[in-house]
């Protein structure tokens, strides 16, 4: 494989990514609209941390547990778990499209929350040009209806960001 890193170690990327963001989000306040209209960055990062402990799982290939509790603390909680369990999964390809559906949910969130604090961070290129290759297998392989918002036009894209960002039905604002 040239270039592109592992699935694996995509995640390892996208763990610490979301971390910091969740990090920017415990200064913040919890009621803080988000891009996702429906939630307030409370419930954004309580969804991180359950997502965090849903790709753990079936990483791991344990039963589902109990949604994890409100907050920043379970977040980051969730997500050391999920790095410990990142670090310890055998490099095989039975992991590969989960770990690739958890990179995605994990960057596209961390643009989320680093909107909703008012942070000008922007995705690391790299990132962003592997989840664009990785996104017709990834995308074509899961059911998305309920999961997304609509996909915004590709013609509303300018950058490659931009483009991984319609794919999730987000759109920077204007300025």
């Amino acid at each position: 494989m040239t270039g592109i890193p592992p699935a694996v170690q995509l995640l390892a990327r996208a763990i610490d990514l979301v971390s910091r963001s969740i990090d920017n989000a415990s200064r913040a306040d919890p009621t803080s609209p988000t891009p996702c209209t429906e939630w307030d960055l409370g419930t954004l990062v309580r969804h991180v941390a359950h997502s965090a402990a849903s790709i753990r799982e079936l990483m791991e290939g344990s039963p589902p547990a109990p949604p994890p509790p409100a907050g920043c603390s379970a977040a980051r909680s969730e997500l050391r778990r999920l790095r410990e369990a990142v670090a310890s999964v055998p490099r095989c390809g039975g992991v590969d499209l989960v770990a690739l559906t958890g990179v995605y949910e994990l960057t596209v969130h961390a643009w989320d929350i680093d909107r909703a604090v008012g942070s000008s961070d922007e995705l690391p290129l790299d990132l962003v040009d592997a989840l664009l290759i990785y996104a017709p297998r990834v995308l074509h392989e899961i059911e998305r209806t309920g999961l997304f918002a609509d996909e915004v036009s590709p013609s509303a894209t300018r950058t490659d960001t931009d483009r991984l960002l319609a794919l999730f039905g987000r759109r920077r604002r204007e300025t």
